[in-house]
């Protein structure tokens, strides 16, 4: 059971109230992400609001706006960004992505989205909407970058690899095309299971591709290159 405190290195995550909480997924492609340029941010489904705080954190100047559908989710967000170091910079609205109307578009809009698409509905019906895609579809999410994206911005997302094949197309229907690919495995034995992209209005000759070992040969044996990308959020790396 996950606990009721996440602390990072520079921020603090209560996450009782959360049905989905920090996740090894979050905070990599949180650290996995170029925030450089980005003026306004967007993260769209926020849970805790570890993506807000990353970004915050890594990215001294953006202003971020954080969606969450779930009230008690949603209040937890907006009280960690109250009590973290940049309070005036993070705005968390309780809100569904899918009727969201931006009155300014974004530079960089981010989504660790609910993906178990084919997993086993969870009884807890807050724990079934921040986990599986039927309240979030690929298309509602396209749908809100489209209108939310400014016309060279950005949209980041992490999502299973045997997903991939759904979101491209998708996403291309609405001029959205992968620009960077990170394939992420757990282990050295074991298949990808992640994959983290990056994806612009413009359809790009060469997709810029990279990959990652979190864990070595056994539990927290961590990868060179994974302590280095998450050094400055995570204790004890």
């Amino acid at each position: 059971m996950a606990k009721p405190t996440f602390r990072a290195k520079q921020f603090t995550i209560q996450q009782d109230r959360c049905a989905q909480k920090v996740s090894t997924d979050g905070i990599l492609f949180g650290a996995w992400l170029n925030y450089c340029g980005a003026e306004r941010i967007l993260d769209v489904g926020a849970g805790t609001g570890v993506l807000s705080l990353i970004a915050a954190q890594r990215n001294l100047t953006a202003e971020i706006t954080a969606l969450e559908i779930d009230p008690a989710a949603a209040e937890q967000a907006r009280e960690n960004a109250a009590n973290s170091r940049w309070p005036a910079r993070i705005k968390v609205l309780c809100c569904d992505a899918r009727s969201y109307q931006p009155e300014s578009l974004f530079d960089l809009v981010i989504c660790n989205p609910p993906y178990y698409a084919n997993s086993l509905t969870s009884p807890d019906q807050r724990t079934n909407v921040a986990k599986h895609s039927e309240d979030l579809t690929f298309q509602d999410l396209v749908c809100v970058v489209g209108r939310s994206l400014t016309p060279d911005g950005r949209f980041a997302v992490i999502i299973p690899v045997e997903r991939e094949n759904d979101l491209v197309p998708i996403a291309a229907k609405h001029n959205l095309h992968p620009a960077q690919r990170f394939i992420v495995s757990y282990s050295p034995h074991k298949s990808p299971k992640r994959v983290l992209m990056m994806l612009k209005r413009i359809k790009l000759e060469t997709v810029e591709e990279s990959s990652l070992i979190i864990q070595n040969a056994g539990p927290f044996d961590y990868s060179p290159e994974y302590r280095a990308m998450i050094s400055d959020l995570m204790i004890g790396f």
